[in-house]
């Protein structure tokens, strides 16, 4: 007797995590797990702009605004091949409206609930829903207040009013709760750290395309000389810096694997990171500045921050671009205010996951902290973001 047919349907497959979603649903936990995978994005992606493999089980449906009503929305899938076939639902999505804003808490909710009530009139055969949180949840967004401790757990109680009256995961959840009740579909929530990964548009969380362009100008333009760390001496070798990226691969598979283990998952919270063990900047520093061919330093007193170095190299950027036949406008729309923070005072203290839940439930996938910074360089050369290392 053959395995019943799944079927991905993935909202926000041009971010960070919901691209490597829909991108690793092709391949795992094998290449025929999902007989279809479905992206969902508001903007405008094409599948040749968008990186993705070239399979006949993916297609992309571009134009489908989440912050509209469920009516909206369920006329924007109706059309869509396949929804009715829809076993396993990938939320990812997210409005940005700055870190603790009410108008974000309240967004953020609405367009989790009116997809899901979309979602339960289109497709009578869910059966799993995982959707993405965060660090935010331990209260990472108001560090500097709240002064969370690691390592951080899933059991860690929530931070208490009135700072945790502005972190939407918390209100995300219990609504998914009481939505979820009785139904016959069950639901998780993946916890990661900073995501590390590539995304085909602009992204305000991703760390590792400012970080790839600083080094990959720095190499053209200074090829001998050793890179700063472009941050504090606190956040790259500080005693309280130890850290738990995530790989947005990592990530990915956690999402699919809670899904396909309802089981064990059921209603359940996750952390996810690259491995058990963090690191610090100071481990990690030398290895991106290797791809490139180059040299490490820590920071420098008295030099520039990176941000303000690449921006001061606009000119000798644009040059480049065009004689390298690079995509256009990527230096001007990288938002390079996350590294300089990330590696700033966010990273000043110790913000690790302890990931044993997620071993508990099976998973056992770990990736070198560097090896995710370096596919996601090789992912982004591919996409003509920057030009290939032997070319720099």
């Amino acid at each position: 007797m053959s395995s019943p047919k799944l079927s991905a349907l993935v909202f926000g497959a041009s971010g960070i995590t919901g691209w490597a979603i829909t991108r690793t649903a092709l391949e795992y936990p094998t290449p025929t797990t999902f007989s279809r995978v479905i992206g969902l994005t508001n903007r405008p992606l094409s599948l040749e702009d968008s990186q993705l493999p070239a399979d006949p089980r993916l297609s992309l449906t571009s134009g489908v605004n989440l912050s509209g009503d469920v009516e909206a929305i369920v006329k924007a899938l109706a059309d869509v091949k396949g929804i009715e076939e829809i076993t396993h639902v990938y939320f990812s999505a997210y409005v940005h409206k700055g870190w603790g804003d009410s108008e974000e808490a309240t967004a953020n909710v609405e367009i989790l609930l009116n997809s899901l009530k979309a979602v339960e009139r289109l497709c009578p055969n869910l059966q799993f829903v995982t959707w993405a949180s965060g660090g935010k949840w331990y209260g990472h967004g108001h560090f500097q207040t709240v002064k969370p401790k690691a390592p951080f757990r899933e059991s860690d109680p929530r931070v208490p009013p009135p700072i945790g009256d502005e972190i939407f995961y918390y209100n995300q959840y219990d609504a998914i709760t009481a939505f979820a009740k009785g139904k016959k579909w069950d639901f998780a929530d993946i916890r990661p750290d900073a995501v590390i990964g590539f995304v085909p548009n602009n992204n305000p969380m991703n760390l590792a395309q400012p970080i790839g362009l600083y080094l990959s100008l720095w190499s053209t333009l200074n090829p001998g000389k050793p890179v700063p760390f472009p941050g504090t001496v606190g956040a790259y070798s500080g005693p309280h810096s130890l850290h738990t990226s995530c790989f947005q691969d990592q990530a990915a598979k956690l999402h699919i694997f809670a899904s396909l283990h309802p089981e064990k998952t059921a209603g359940g919270s996750f952390n996810i990171a690259d491995a058990d063990v963090g690191g610090k900047w100071e481990d990690v520093w030398p290895g991106l500045c290797a791809y490139f061919g180059l040299q490490a330093s820590g920071p420098v007193e008295g030099v520039v921050s990176g941000e303000e170095w690449v921006k001061g190299h606009q000119d000798e950027w644009n040059g480049w671009e065009e004689s390298h036949g690079l995509k256009e406008g990527v230096l001007e729309g990288t938002i390079w205010g996350i590294m300089t923070f990330v590696v700033g005072e966010y990273s000043e203290w110790d913000r690790s996951f302890d990931i044993s839940l997620a071993r508990e439930i099976g998973f056992t996938e770990s990736i070198d902290h560097v090896e995710g910074y370096r596919r996601t360089f090789d992912r982004m050369i591919k996409a003509n973001m920057m030009p290939p290392v032997k070319c720099i």
